[in-house]
């Protein structure tokens, strides 16, 4: 089947269809693929960048640092807010089986929502006046959040690529329109969280039009609560040992943010959340799709040989087209913040000079991310995480509290974060070369759905 077919499909295959499959083909051929299917991903996240110039003038840096700090915390809690339970729908045989999944799915999100606005409520009392409505726009985003990576699981699990890159297209490009129309009406900062809330639902009400059929819903609301809590003990595997790599590696992401925004105020946290979307900008972009190219190849040919090529491959074409850029991106950053973003950024120049290495870095690491998952290497990979925790925020709280100035601090936490990238992609390149075990199986983290077996 040609992917052009592939990408267009007439109706929603049944629950108990699934259609991920990439044949083994030269680096070029599944390069281009991967291309075609990420097109749209692209575009919504060119969307995003573009919009920032326009809305630095609409927003002032304290109103991006509050949703920075949102923002980071909302990514945060959303690997957890379906309880990793949406990695099982691969392992699922048949429709009814798939319904009791989802609904599962549902509950688990359902709960931790809960438990997250009465967490909020305990301690809105001890938040600064301006991050008290975080209190309970943080469980929405987090539910929300939770439901957008289940409908991308069922999406790819059902073979419809074509929504699942849709979907990547919708979401940034809502997100950004709406942060633009609040901002031109002047409805305050807080209007970016609302902007953000809005797109989920925007994405949820369109893909799940789409790629959901009645007969879906009826069977999903029909499932057997008993086969729910069934499905639950035995997949119990999934939060026990997925949800503390997952917390590890998003909160290397994500709380870097909120951590500066609290030490040193929300105006650095506003600094520090624009230079990382310019900076891994191309990670996003680029990277990101070659990690998918990787385990779509390993799940067709899991030859060494093979992989250790494709792996080659996607390594040069990440240096060529992610990491030298985010480098010289680095270097020029000085010259062209200002003329872009305007004077009261001035900051942010000096922390996209600090991010580019970590930046390269990671685009470096990335392709090869999945490695340790897909050869059920999850104990290596939780080490790996958490010491690349250590490399972050030690530099970060120990700069702190000895006094440094903030631009000083991000400068040693990026050099901690470039070190851990580095050693993740070390670590994944010796497992490649040595682990006994073949790479065959594929897993759904870092909001990145493909195909696994249950462990």
């Amino acid at each position: 089947m040609a992917l052009s077919d592939l990408l267009r499909p007439k109706m929603v295959p049944a629950a108990d269809t699934a259609i991920i499959a990439v044949r083994p083909s030269t680096i070029g051929s599944i390069i281009r693929a991967a291309g075609e299917v990420s097109a749209m991903a692209i575009v919504g996240q060119l969307t995003l960048l573009a919009a920032i110039p326009v809305l630095a003038r609409l927003y002032s840096p304290a109103d991006f640092g509050i949703f920075t700090i949102y923002l980071s915390i909302v990514n945060i809690l959303a690997g957890v807010a379906a309880l990793r339970f949406e990695a099982s729908l691969y392992g699922v045989k048949g429709s009814a089986q798939a319904y009791v999944t989802v609904k599962l799915i549902l509950l688990a999100v359902f709960v931790t929502t809960v438990l997250a606005f009465s967490a909020g409520q305990m301690l809105s009392n001890l938040a600064p006046n301006r991050l008290g409505s975080l209190a309970w726009l943080i469980p929405i985003g987090m539910g929300g959040a939770g439901l957008v990576e289940a409908m991308n699981c069922w999406s790819l699990r059902a073979g419809l690529l074509r929504d699942f890159a849709l979907g990547r297209l919708i979401l940034p490009a809502s997100m950004a329109a709406l942060q633009l129309v609040f901002g031109i009406a002047n409805l305050g900062g807080e209007a970016m969280i609302h902007a953000h809330i809005l797109s989920q639902f925007v994405f949820i009400g369109y893909i799940g039009y789409r790629v959901t059929s009645w007969e879906d819903l009826r069977g999903i609301a029909r499932a057997p609560w008993r086969a729910v809590f069934e499905k639950a003990r035995r997949e119990y595997k999934f939060p026990l040992f997925d949800i503390p790599a997952t917390l590890a590696s998003i909160a290397i992401n994500n709380l870097p943010a909120v951590l500066v925004g609290g030490l040193f105020g929300t105006a650095f946290a506003g600094y520090l959340g624009v230079a990382t979307r310019l900076v891994t900008g191309p990670v996003t972009l680029i990277a990101s799709p070659l990690s998918n190219v990787f385990v779509a190849e390993a799940n067709q040919n899991n030859n060494r040989g093979h992989l250790l090529g494709v792996a080659r491959g996607l390594l040069l074409l990440a240096a060529g087209f992610t990491a030298v850029p985010i480098l010289l991106l680095g270097l020029a950053a000085p010259y062209v913040v200002v003329p872009l973003l305007g004077e009261p950024w001035m900051p942010t120049a000096e922390i996209m000079t600090a991010l580019a290495l970590m930046g390269a870095a990671q685009a470096l690491s990335t392709p090869l991310s999945d490695v340790p998952a897909l050869l059920r290497r999850q104990g290596t990979r939780l080490v790996i995480d958490l010491v690349r925790a250590v490399l972050v925020f030690g530099p970060l709280l120990a700069g702190a509290q000895a006094g440094w100035q903030p631009v000083t601090v991000i400068y040693f936490m990026a050099a901690g974060g470039a070190s851990g990238f580095a050693l993740k992609m070390a670590a994944s390149l010796y497992l490649l070369t040595h682990d006994p075990q073949p790479a065959g199986a594929a897993t759904c983290i870092q909001h990145e759905c493909l195909e696994e077996k249950t462990p």
